[in-house]
């Protein structure tokens, strides 16, 4: 990973003073040490700070797991809310084929839930999952927030009737702090 910054300042000259530069760029020394010794304001959400070298160890569980469950089911589906939620479906919809499900060829289907309290949405979405075989990812920070929370439940409790607890087990992941 590259660690070194150029910065040209020389359009900058009629906006901000020379002297005005020097005290951000000492400012900005300043941030930066406290960013990599963990000392600021907010040290505890500084994950992101070792990416992507840290999570490399992580990807190939994380691939292994998802090449696991599309083996075993025709659709995932993934609960969440906020960030959970967004975030999953924005990676997902990064690395897919923007028109896969127009496509002929068969591809794992992803779809979402627990993003909001809607009987209609989970009645439908039950009315789906009783005719394909289908795994669960949940993803909550708390496990107690309650649209995620109820998602969780009652699509648990259609697929431990529907497959038995074994089988359910095996298809139900979680994903927390």
């Amino acid at each position: 990973m590259k660690k070194n910054i150029s910065l040209s300042l020389k359009n900058t000259v009629n906006f901000i003073s020379y002297e005005e530069i020097i005290a951000l760029a000492q400012q900005s020394v300043r941030h930066l040490d406290s960013l990599n010794n963990g000392t600021g304001a907010g040290d505890d959400f500084l994950g992101w700070l070792s990416l992507p070298d840290d999570i490399l160890p992580q990807l190939d569980r994380i691939d292994k797991i998802a090449k696991h469950l599309r083996s075993i089911s025709d659709i995932t589906v993934v609960i969440g809310i906020g960030g959970s939620y967004l975030g999953s479906r924005a990676v997902i919809e990064a690395l897919s084929h923007s028109f896969s499900s127009l496509r002929k060829e068969k591809h794992h289907e992803i779809i979402f839930a627990g993003q909001h309290i809607s009987e209609d949405y989970l009645a439908e979405l039950i009315e789906i999952l009783d005719t394909v075989s289908y795994s669960i990812v949940v993803i909550s920070k708390s496990g107690v927030t309650t649209e995620p929370a109820i998602a969780f439940r009652i699509l648990r409790n259609h697929l431990e009737k529907k497959e038995g607890k074994a089988v359910a087990g095996d298809r139900i992941v979680a994903i927390t702090d």
